[in-house]
Formats: structure tokens, sequence, C-alpha cells
């Protein structure tokens, strides 16, 4: 089984060493994919990229990075030097109605999509649901917006991940199974799973649940690295 979406104190919100991950992570394929966010302003959420390099590789690790973007920030990272690269939007807006933040979130992910080539995958996809109150779940008047998206991650060869996190908190990952349908209605093959873990205690939390909905939705393939990308059933 695979994890690839996990905090290291490399992170700004995350304490946990990469040898705790290691040896909680136990036999399970692991990428740490650390936080670099290239926000207009805010500088916490970035870290020495030659040392978190060598870091990774005195482990026989995968680099693996999670970008975050703002739109107006700097980006002064070359996502090239990484193994694995994770695109993700952790805006926040001010809008009271959550379907209008909703909205907002996917037509600025839609933008970051078009805008950086050099990512692998498509990070947590309806992420705001977390923060919604009572978990609001995407209206299907975004489902367009949300079809754009996914589209234009497909034509640019590149693929979404499923996110355990929302499972803990609403039962489902992130993006929500009708999302992960769509991704498949719309030729969407494999996928990458990630536990988003920023303790030590999380690490591998609700993989297994997710094999198990990507078995129901009909998704038969993960993107795996073994000393590079590879297109794999025998984990499912």
């Amino acid at each position: 089984m695979i994890d690839y979406h996990l905090h290291s104190n490399f992170s700004a919100d995350s304490t946990s060493s990469i040898d705790d991950i290691l040896s909680m992570a136990g036999n399970l394929s692991i990428i740490i994919t650390d936080h670099y966010e290239a926000v207009d302003g805010e500088e916490s959420f970035k870290f020495d990229v030659e040392v978190y390099k060598r870091e990774m590789r005195k482990r026989n690790l995968p680099i693996g990075v999670e970008f975050g973007w703002d739109g107006k920030g700097k980006i002064d990272i070359d996502l090239k030097e990484f193994d694995f690269v994770i695109l993700s939007n952790h805006k926040r807006y001010d809008e009271k109605d959550r379907q209008k933040v909703y909205e907002k979130y996917l037509l600025d992910l839609y933008t970051f999509v078009k805008k950086i080539d050099d990512f692998h995958v498509l990070g947590h996809l309806d992420f705001p649901r977390r923060f919604s109150d009572g978990f609001e779940p995407f209206s299907k008047k975004l489902y367009p917006i949300i079809e754009d998206v996914l589209r234009l991650v497909l034509e640019k060869g590149k693929t979404i991940e499923v996110n355990t996190a929302g499972i803990f908190r609403y039962g489902e990952p992130n993006p929500s199974i009708d999302i992960l349908k769509l991704f498949k209605k719309l030729g969407g093959k494999y996928v990458t799973i990630g536990s988003d873990a920023h303790k030590v205690e999380h690490v591998g939390r609700g993989i297994e649940k997710v094999y198990e909905i990507l078995e129901e939705v009909g998704i038969k393939y993960l993107m795996v690295y073994e000393n590079g990308w590879k297109i794999s059933s025998k984990n499912i």
C-alpha cells in the first residue's frame, strides 16, 4: 500500500521527524510531501530545498513536495527538482456563502492547473469542504466547473490524489465519491493515495478504506514510485 501525502517538521504545521514517520510507516511505500507555499506576503510555509533534498536522499526517499500558490506570490522554487509534486489550493475565502467559497476555490484551481505544468497530481480536490459548517458538499451546480478542472488535469497528462483526511471528518475522502465517479467517467484511470498526515500517528490512516472506495468506483490503477513512475494494479 502507498501513502504519498505526508508532512514532516519541514512543514510549518507539523512536528513529525522524518525518522518517526518512517518508523510508523512500516511496510507502507511513502513519499513525504512538505508544504512549500508561494503566497504573496507569506514566507512561513517554505523550506530550504537543498537541505530538504539532502535529508530525503540520505534515507533513500523520493523527493516530494506539496506546492501551494495563491495566484500572486512569486514562484521561487524549481518544481522540476522534485520526484513528486502535489499541486494544491489552500487559499481561504471571505465569502459567507459556502457554495460561493467553493466556486471561487474551483475557479482559482482551474487557473493554477492551467498555468503550472510541473506537477504530478492535483491535491485534495474539494478541500474547502473540510472547513465548512456541517461539511456541506459541493453543489451539483458546481460540477461543470469541477468537470473543467478534471478535464484540464487529464489533458495535461496528470492525475488526482485521493486524500483520506475527509474520511475522519465526514466519512468521505477528498475528493468525494461522486467526484471520483466523474473523474472515472471523464477517462481517469489511475490516482495516488495520501493520508495528509501532519502527526506521526496519522501516517497511513484511512488508506485501506480508500482502496475499498476505489474498487467501488471502478478505478483499478495507482501511480506508484519505484525508481521512477509506473502505473500499477498490483496494490489494489
